[in-house]
């Protein structure tokens, strides 16, 4: 599971909350002062912030566009010339995202700056006409005096974000909604008063912002302490992390600005303007500092802006102050930028995951009672007699099993052991010839295999546990005693003759599998045969039809075995880890079986989506998908899933075709307040429209 923190080579940070800053590269240095080549054609009194407008068809075209508080906003061309000034405001600061869509099927690129002086945001639409490319959006009011601010695009549902920083610590964010002709907060209060989904105090004097669209992370000058990283989009909030202080601890001195620098795979550079220390580059992939450069006749550092072959950098302190161009052919001859050249830099708008298509959560179930790391995997039990009387059976690894509803009620909480996966099976004849419905979870407390029975919930506990008898049961509880190093994940098979067996994994790629054996007073069991993968698996799932074991292995790849115990324990490979739709850690499996459509589904934690392979199909992926949340019901998206659950059964008119449930890491309620985590519900029906059938 990757839950943790935004990079596994940042500094840790210490009681004080400053770190060593400890990630510097011995070999970079502070080369001869760099000259830049080109100049913006006129000056104003307050040369502040900029945004750089990458046009994708000509980049001729492509606009600089600064901040002049008092003078309003300066649009300068490619080239430096000034094509519009847009007066009457008092701008700060400025960020740009593309392909914005409305609400009638357009789209646009968007501008926003922020008017302190308002305590607002303001925005405007970017086009490529060059005697007027900025047209009004709107403004709306936010409540407090935001010097600097940023965008972010969540380049999986293309939700846009803005968040403002400002001078006494204070950091709000804020959902966007766009009809066509005017930019709003998505979230009000009853009288249209736009509401933050997230605010937080940092601490000092707040500079800049800048969000990474693509790794999901926001980074805020805090100006005499340090840049800070935390997780850019409010339903994933990552404890925050140093990415470098300032001296003695580390190289900045006092940080007036920030930009990304994108290239492919995650390359490219987060650069500080520091008005002491010049410009810092940091690797955006791991953060370790790469260099520091300064440039000749700018005496201090504090504005810059991405364009495709250089930065513009604002050159404020002159008398006439200007807008520099620095190309990226003379950054790529210094020292440490050298190894790591910048080239090839993407706009936003090449950030985007295509084929990626967005279902809406319908329902969820209620929050697990633990925070932090608790809720985990669900399995599904089918009532019988009513279909809408069926249960989600759930774990919470810190403590017991759940049973839900399928609106999402809590019915039951067994508080017993550590329960890491679980699955059933139903018709599984007990001791007296009896058809039961049995569990099984991996208890990591114990190391073991613990059983129970599932029933209706009408007036009774549906989860009973179920003793595990023989010699092979722990000898301080009725469970099954596991060789394995560390229980992990957990599936059930039930063979032609209708013999249960469980598969349990661990954490050193090691696969028990274990016959479970009718007695008297519960069921004995007997590890029948043992596989192993080449690392850590945890997701698994067996398709019974076919007895067919289908094991991910959370870094490499999706294997299949054999489920009969007398079969080889020779694994073949079904689909491999790309980087681009099965994007490690793969966590949950789980398959849908309707008698017409077959899929193996994986929950693709790295880059919070789901991809299924038809199994009729040879295996085809023919879907890859997100769950987004619904503001009108007050649920949110599902991210960092961990287990998955489908169901192909007709649960009445909320799933007639059957429900798909996945585990949400980072949940939050209407008002965007976190919670603990649970589980999102989705109407199968709107999955399948999506795939390509």
């Amino acid at each position: 599971m990757r839950h943790l923190g935004l990079s596994s080579l940042t500094i840790i940070l210490s009681i004080g909350g400053l770190s060593a800053c400890g990630n510097s590269d011995t070999t970079a240095a502070v080369t001869t002062p760099l000259s830049t080549e080109l100049k913006t054609t006129l000056t104003y009194d307050d040369f502040g912030d900029a945004a750089y407008w990458f046009n994708h068809s000509d980049s001729s075209k492509s606009l600089l566009i600064a901040t002049l508080e008092d003078d309003g906003l300066a649009v300068f061309s490619s080239h430096g010339e000034q094509l519009q000034q847009l007066q009457g405001i008092a701008p700060t600061s400025a960020d740009i995202r593309y392909d914005i869509s409305d609400q009638h099927a357009g789209s646009a690129d968007i501008l926003a700056v922020a008017l302190p002086e308002q305590q607002s945001f303001g925005f405007y639409a970017i086009s490529d006409d060059q005697s007027g490319p900025l047209t009004d959006l709107g403004s709306f009011d936010v409540g407090f005096n935001a010097e600097g601010l940023c965008l972010y695009k969540n380049i999986t549902t293309g939700e846009l974000m803005v968040t403002g920083v400002a001078d006494d610590g204070m950091a709000k964010q804020f959902k966007l909604s766009f009809d066509g002709s005017q930019v709003s907060s998505r979230l009000q209060d009853v009288n249209g008063v736009a509401l933050p989904v997230r605010e937080f105090s940092v601490g000092g004097k707040l500079s800049a912002c800048i969000a990474d669209d693509e790794l999901a992370n926001l980074y805020i000058a805090e100006q005499n302490i340090g840049i800070w990283a935390y997780g850019a989009n409010p339903e994933n909030v990552k404890e925050r992390q140093l990415v470098d202080g300032v001296a003695p601890l580390g190289h900045l001195q006092e940080i007036e600005g920030l930009e990304l620098i994108y290239q492919a795979q995650g390359k490219g550079y987060l650069v500080a303007a520091d008005e002491g220390a010049g410009l810092l580059f940091y690797q955006r992939d791991n953060w370790f500092f790469n260099s520091q450069q300064r440039v000749a006749g700018i005496d201090e550092t504090k504005a810059l802006a991405v364009a495709e072959d250089g930065l513009w950098l604002a050159n404020s302190e002159l008398e006439q102050p200007i807008y520099e161009k620095l190309s990226f052919t003379a950054l790529n001859q210094q020292n440490g930028l050298s190894a790591r050249p910048i080239s090839d830099v993407l706009a936003h708008r090449e950030l985007s995951l295509s084929g990626v298509a967005l279902v809406a959560a319908t329902g969820e179930t209620a929050a697990v009672d633990d925070d932090g790391d608790a809720a985990d995997d669900p399995a599904f039990w089918l009532n019988p007699d009513d279909a809408e009387q069926s249960l989600i059976i759930a774990t919470n690894k810190q403590g017991g099993l759940l049973a839900y509803n399928l609106q999402g009620q809590q019915v039951q909480y067994l508080a017993q052991g550590k329960p890491n996966n679980v699955d059933i099976r139903s018709k599984v004849q007990n001791f007296a010839g009896q058809d039961i419905s049995i569990a099984a979870a991996s208890n990591r407390e114990l190391n073991t295999i613990a059983l129970y029975q599932i029933r209706s919930a009408d007036g009774q506990d549906p989860i009973v546990p179920l003793a595990a008898l023989g010699n092979a049961a722990h000898p301080d509880a009725a469970e099954l005693q596991s060789s394995l190093d560390e229980v992990y994940g957990l599936c059930m098979y039930q063979s032609a003759d209708n013999t249960a067996y469980v598969f349990v994994n661990g954490k050193n790629g090691q696969v028990e599998q274990w016959r479970l054996t009718p007695v008297e007073g519960g069921f004995s069991g007997e590890v029948v045969r043992t596989l192993s993968v080449a690392s850590q698996p945890e997701g698994c799932v067996v398709d019974d039809s076919s007895a067919t074991l289908y094991l991910g292995e959370e870094d490499q790849a999706i294997w299949q075995f054999s489920a009969e115990e007398g079969a080889d324990t020779q694994a073949s490979l079904f689909a491999k880890v790309d980087g681009e739709n099965l994007v490690a850690d793969i966590e949950g499996l789980t398959l849908y079986d309707d008698g017409i459509h077959k899929y193996l589904l994986a929950s693709s934690q790295g880059n919070n989506t789901y991809v299924a392979y038809d199994l009729a199909q040879n295996n085809r992926l023919v879907g890859h998908f997100a769950i987004i949340g619904d503001d009108n019901l007050g649920v949110d998206g599902a991210s960092d899933t961990d287990g998955i659950h489908a169901v192909s059964a007709n649960l009445g008119s909320a799933y007639p075709k059957g429900l798909f449930i996945a585990q949400d890491w980072y949940n939050i309620d209407a008002n965007y307040q976190q919670l603990n985590q649970n589980f999102k519900l989705v109407d199968w029906q709107t999955i399948q429209a999506s795939f390509d059938d």
